[in-house]
């Protein structure tokens, strides 16, 4: 966080971002649905938060929240 833009998450904005989810998304590399994801930030509110707060400090997010895998479904008739 060096500029003057850059501010920590609250609270309310991770719980805000979190319920937004789709519960049909697909899960992420790592399998975590975003239904056990909410369940978490519900039971852990303020680690989650301090989680992608100290991920702001040091610049820093896992490579692995930043890849995604996309599956092509072609319709019928398309």
């Amino acid at each position: 966080m060096d500029t003057v833009d850059d501010k920590e998450f609250t609270l309310e904005e991770i719980r805000n971002t979190i319920e937004s989810m789709g519960n049909k998304k697909a899960p992420g590399e790592d399998g975590v649905t975003s239904e056990i994801y909410k369940s978490s930030s519900e039971i852990f509110p303020n680690y989650i938060t301090a989680m992608y707060n100290k991920c702001l400090r040091r610049g820093v997010f896992p490579e692995r929240w930043k890849r995604a895998k996309v599956i092509l479904i072609t319709k019928p008739g398309k």
